[in-house]
This record gives structure tokens, C-alpha cells and sequence, in this order.
């Protein structure tokens, strides 16, 4: 579990990435091929300047989350189910927000979303969550496995 600022910074460093990264043509790729995905589905997405900016920074980083050793976070835009794509959408209609997809964890096809404001979520089989409404908060509370329920913050 993470706990500070500085553990939150050497999680992704431990996968690549250090302070100002920027995978410009790598995440300009991954966006358009997510986008497409969910197109395919009948959903249009695209990515906040937050989200944007956090792929970015992200894209193809894959840090292990301390709750099962099998368990990553991979900073990549994707699709993990087809149905995913549909329930993302009643979620951002829910929330009054776009949200874009930053990243997956493999544990169990978890993924996680950004909305416009930099706030996170999480997309689970169990229900959507809330994991912060800034980066740090998030990654901390990914890693602890603490959310809140995205109802929560419904319009």
C-alpha cells in the first residue's frame, strides 16, 4: 500500500516511468486504437485533456499492485470485455461525465477511467467505484484496494 507522495512517484518509476515522460506517438496510438474499439461497440469516446495528459505520462507502464503478486496495473487505454464498453457509458451518463479508459489491472479486468476534472475511477464486476479525485489519491487508494461507490457521485 502506498502512503506518500514520494511512494506514489517510485511505484511507476519501479515500471519506467520518471517525471516528465512523454510517450507522445505510443499514446497517440493507444487512444485512437481504444477509441475504435469502443466505436466497434456502438460507443464513442474520447479522451479528457486529463486523461489525455495521463496517457501521455503512462502509456505501456505495468506496475505490480501489492494485493496479489499476479496482480498489475497496466497504464494502457483498452478494452478489457466487450460489454465493458456499454457499462463505461451508463457510467460517465450516470456521473454527468466523459470518461476515457487509462488503463486496465489483470488481476481481474478491472479498468480504470478519467474523467474531465482528473477524478478516477474504477470500472469492477462487483459495481463502479471512486478512486480519487486527483492522481496521488488514486494511486494510493488502487493500490490499498480502498474506493468509495461511484453512486456516490452521481448528477
Amino acid at each position: 500500500m502506498l502512503s506518500t507522495v514520494e511512494e506514489v512517484d517510485a511505484w511507476p518509476a519501479e515500471a519506467g516511468w520518471y517525471p516528465g515522460r512523454d510517450a507522445g506517438r505510443e499514446a497517440a496510438q493507444a487512444v485512437a486504437m481504444v477509441a475504435d474499439r469502443y466505436r466497434a461497440y456502438g460507443v464513442d469516446i474520447e479522451p479528457t485533456a486529463a486523461a489525455l495528459a495521463f496517457v501521455h505520462e503512462h502509456v505501456s507502464l505495468r506496475a505490480v499492485i501489492d494485493t496479489a503478486p499476479e496482480n498489475f496495473a497496466v497504464f494502457t487505454p483498452h478494452l478489457v470485455f466487450k460489454g465493458d464498453a456499454e457499462e463505461i457509458a451508463e457510467l460517465a451518463g450516470d456521473l454527468g461525465a466523459n470518461l476515457f479508459p487509462i488503463g486496465y489491472d489483470t488481476y481481474d479486468g478491472s479498468t480504470l477511467l478519467m474523467d474531465g476534472s482528473g477524478r478516477f475511477f474504477l470500472s469492477h464486476h462487483t459495481g463502479p467505484y471512486c478512486l480519487g479525485r486527483a492522481q496521488y489519491e488514486a494511486l494510493m487508494r488502487l493500490t490499498s484496494g480502498e474506493m468509495d461507490d461511484a453512486e456516490s457521485y452521481f448528477t
